[in-house]
């Protein structure tokens, strides 16, 4: 009976973590993404080794499923040139930019949860509002998949 719980509250907290955006990672291209990095009071730490002119970090997936990063902006990938053309691009990305992380988990939760499983594939919303993600429970080497309830925009 307890695994039989165990395996229920396991099975809960992905149907949670179903509903985070997993397809921040990467962008369309499969680069990975980034966030800013923070300082102890949530700051961005200046460093102008950069593009932005503020350290950067790849977006991992304890960043994702936590709540302490929820609401983070996660960055455009910078288009490389130095023509007026590509600086434009860049700007005009990153203005509509919305992208943000939306983690529900505590610290400790996050940690653990990031340890014990890997995102293996993603489907983000399709044009019917279907998501799904494929996740490896490396503690138990087995595969889990979360299907999200779908959203439709009418």
């Amino acid at each position: 009976m307890k695994q039989y719980i165990n395996n229920l509250k396991d099975y809960a907290e992905l149907a949670q973590a179903s509903y985070f955006y997993f397809d921040l990672f990467k962008d369309s291209q499969g680069i990975p993404r980034n966030i800013y990095e923070l300082d102890s009071n949530g700051n961005k730490i200046k460093d102008e080794s950069y593009p932005r002119g503020y350290k950067e970090m790849e977006v991992t997936l304890e960043h994702i499923v936590s709540q302490k990063h929820k609401e983070q902006e996660v960055l455009v990938n910078l288009q490389q040139g130095d023509d007026i053309f590509t600086k434009m691009r860049n700007d005009a990305n990153e203005a509509f930019n919305f992208d943000k992380l939306n983690g529900e988990f505590g610290e400790i939760q996050a940690k653990n949860f990031a340890k014990r499983y890997e995102v293996i594939f993603h489907q983000p919303n399709t044009l019917t509002g279907f998501s799904a993600t494929l996740f490896s429970d490396k503690m138990k080497n087995r595969f889990i998949v979360g299907f999200r309830g779908t959203e439709c925009r009418f």
